[in-house]
């Protein structure tokens, strides 16, 4: 009895604290994004195995699924605007602002399992655990950013299987999150991947998450994000001396884009 006690206090105060304060609210829901993502990628390994797939980008099916239900516990909204630049088994490179890991949300929303989307991610990752392994199963593709070598060598194993697999691959070209607004400068690295495979630049911008997700704020509630697909941007006949001016113009209407589509407090120059 004087446990059943002990055990119905508990559960009353948590309670209390979730819907009080912010701090435990975040890490709550944060824990339980974490959670889910752990039975996702668990589940897509045993699908995986029972049914003996090989490595395939097909085997995000169920991730897809997955977080276009979980968005709902959240009351996150996606808004989405120029989504068929995406609907075509067309290979190219799509360039996304990278805010936090819940961008998993919207790249969820963006994928159809029955093109070959990828995302490209640190090759740390791979050992994350269950996560890992669902994430190389699934045909992530992963880089070394601390071996220059060794990265190119991946970055020309992309370029090869770009136009023989139809990849729609996904990068973030500001190289790691970006949590203060606006966005950081761009790497190169996805600009080489689209001029020597000729596929065209998709720019996909994400709107602020500052209203309703911060970090900093331990901020985490519902609301409404909007994602804007930009026109494609053809490669064909650049070389890599165009990189420089084609990176500073995309870079340049993804702010502008960002920076409309983000509420006014959000928006940073």
């Amino acid at each position: 009895m004087f446990n059943f006690v002990i055990w119905c206090s508990i559960l009353i105060i948590s309670i209390i604290l979730y819907f009080t304060n912010n701090t435990v609210r975040y890490y709550a829901k944060y824990g339980l994004y974490l959670l889910f993502l752990t039975i996702i990628s668990t589940a897509t390994v045993l699908l995986v195995i029972f049914t003996c797939r090989s490595k395939s980008t097909k085997n995000n099916r169920l991730a897809i699924w997955s977080m276009k239900k979980l968005k709902y516990l959240y009351g996150w909204e996606f808004d989405i605007h120029g989504r068929e630049y995406l609907m075509n088994d067309e290979a190219s490179v799509v360039l996304v602002n990278h805010q936090s890991g819940l961008d998993l949300f919207g790249l969820m929303e963006l994928w159809n399992w029955e093109y070959h989307c990828t995302v490209v991610g640190k090759r740390s990752l791979m050992y994350l655990g269950v996560f890992g392994l669902a994430t190389y199963l699934c045909d992530t593709v992963f880089l070394d950013r601390y071996d220059h070598a060794r990265a190119v060598q991946q970055m020309n194993a992309i370029v090869d299987n770009i136009h023989s697999k139809k990849l729609k691959v996904f990068v973030f070209p500001e190289g790691t999150r970006n949590h203060e607004g606006s966005m950081l400068p761009f790497k190169k690295g996805a600009f080489h991947i689209a001029v020597q495979s000729q596929v065209p630049i998709i720019p996909v911008v994400f709107s602020s998450y500052k209203s309703i997700y911060s970090k900093e704020n331990k901020k985490f509630q519902s609301g409404k994000i909007t994602i804007t697909c930009l026109p494609p941007v053809p490669t064909a006949g650049l070389t890599k001396e165009d990189i420089p001016n084609l990176l500073d113009s995309i870079r340049n209407s993804m702010v502008e884009t960002y920076n409309r589509t983000s509420s006014t407090k959000d928006k940073t120059d």
